[in-house]
């Protein structure tokens, strides 16, 4: 394996790492929050962080990415970065401050006013990020955001359980949302330690990614959002927030393996010069991240309903079945999310902007429609159309990126999709069993043997077919250098 491939391996381990600790901590969160609250609450809540979501789309600055370009930024580059972001955070907070009334008027619910102004904090915190951060990702040193992801999803826990034991109402998701990036703020600046300084006298390596990065994520915040935004129009607030709950138990799986997985990916990308290299890469990478996560969305999609019941109880059976859908739109969008940092990488970023509008055209009237007549339902099935639609055009995008062929683009994945077969057979013979179980230990017990046991059969084929087809350079290479290393030089070469 080559040393950019072993230190993409090595940064990719601590941030997974670092996100599947997180999550745990906002799993945990999730499952006492709603014990504690019911899905009307929730549901409110997800309304107001729909639209700040879309608010922070809207103004999103590509800092980072910018940053990650230049191979020595300096402290005027750092400076620019600090100061385009406050101003971003105090155009957020103002403007979501702005909005917060209309939004009450339009959803008939005065607690909006105040809940939306208390989210827009978040935003203001996480623009103060030291911008010196990025110094550890160009050097492949993800330690520190592992530490960042523990400490800022710890707070939010914390903070965020604290208030809803205590006041009993949906404010504990509210001040938990705002503690989490007040914590990472500050232990930024512990970790990557920064005067603050405003200037704009770099502006001129930020404006091109700005530009083209501001159409891309309006288009794409819109298109995620806009079902959660119209869903409340068309059905009561504990169905959204089932919905909403769904949502976030099926989005576990990608920010916890695949959006960790994107930054050292975009690292490994930017050092990559030769283009028949660059396209080795590019496939290796989505090759990866379809073995990291498919076992995971397909297992979790087939045991929906005992994990619902078991995790937030029987007062959200409602949600199982969304949850088993969400799985699956996630499942078809992994193809799609290695296209992005590659445009950037390559300073492309318009055909980003190309294939969110494409989505955005097919995604907007058909939310509208299926919501108008299906409801939730309606809302599943446009998912589906636009993933499928969005995929077509990161195929097309990719191959006039760097030459990519369908053909290789579609073969990344057979590897995955022939092992995931042998385990989709076994989680439908043990779904009907775990069905009947009660919640309790038993339950418990008999959902981790059966995850466990799903993903060493995942692993188990998936290794078999890797040595049936020649042993070729990817994910399972690193796993068996891992698992056998005193072996590895037999097993990989």
């Amino acid at each position: 394996m080559s040393s950019v491939s072993q230190r993409t391996a090595t940064a990719s381990i601590w941030t997974i790492s670092g996100k599947f600790l997180a999550r745990l901590l906002d799993f945990i969160s999730l499952l006492v929050l709603a014990r504690l609250l019911s899905p009307a609450d929730f549901g409110l809540v997800a309304i107001a962080t729909s639209v700040l979501v879309i608010v922070e789309a809207v103004l999103d600055l590509p800092l980072t990415q910018a940053l990650m370009r230049q191979p020595s930024p300096s402290d005027e580059m750092f400076a620019t970065a600090f100061t385009l972001s406050l101003l971003r955070g105090a155009a957020i907070g103002l403007l979501m401050i702005v909005i917060a009334w209309p939004m009450a008027l339009i959803y008939h619910d005065a607690r909006l006013f105040p809940l939306v102004a208390v989210l827009s904090i978040a935003p203001a915190m996480r623009s103060m990020i030291s911008p010196r951060m990025v110094l550890f990702m160009q050097r492949f040193d993800f330690k520190r955001e592992f530490a960042l992801d523990l400490i800022t999803k710890g707070s939010t826990l914390l903070f965020g359980v604290g208030v809803a034991v205590t006041t009993g109402s949906y404010w504990g998701l509210a001040i938990g949302a705002v503690a989490g990036p007040t914590a990472a703020m500050i232990t930024s600046y512990v970790f990557a330690p920064m005067r603050p300084a405003f200037s704009l006298s770099e502006w001129k390596h930020f404006h091109d990614m700005i530009s083209w990065n501001t159409v891309s994520q309006v288009l794409s915040s819109i298109n995620w959002q806009l079902d959660r935004l119209l869903l409340p129009r068309f059905s009561g607030l504990s169905t959204f927030g089932a919905f909403s709950v769904a949502d976030n138990i099926a989005g576990i799986p990608y920010q916890t393996f695949v959006g960790p997985l994107l930054r050292p990916l975009m690292a490994a990308f930017s050092v990559v010069e030769d283009r028949r290299n660059l396209v080795a890469a590019y496939l290796k990478a989505t090759n990866a991240i379809t073995f990291v996560a498919a076992p995971v969305l397909i297992a979790l999609a087939f045991l929906a309903e005992p994990t619902v019941r078991l995790l937030v109880g029987e007062k959200w059976a409602s949600a199982a079945p969304i949850l088993q859908w969400l799985c699956l739109v996630s499942l078809l969008g992994l193809p799609t999310n290695m296209m992005p940092p590659l445009a950037m990488v390559l300073n492309n970023t318009r055909y980003l902007a190309l294939r969110m509008f494409i989505e955005f055209a097919v995604r907007v009237p058909v939310t509208i429609l299926g919501i108008a007549y299906f409801q939730v339902a309606g809302a599943l099935g446009a998912r589906i159309i636009a993933i499928l639609v969005a995929y077509a055009a990161s195929l097309i995008i990719t191959r006039r990126l760097i030459g990519a062929s369908f053909a290789a683009q579609l073969s990344s994945f057979s590897r995955p999709l022939i092992a995931s077969l042998p385990m989709i057979a076994f989680l439908l013979w043990v779904e009907p069993t775990l069905a009947d179980i009660p919640a309790g230990l038993n339950l418990v017990v008999g959902l981790a043997f059966c995850g466990g046991a799903a993903a060493a059969i995942f692993w188990g084929f998936a290794l078999l077919v890797w040595q049936v087809v020649g042993r070729p350079d990817g994910i399972e290479t690193i796993v068996v250098q891992r698992l056998m290393p005193r072996r590895n030089g037999v097993l990989t070469s």
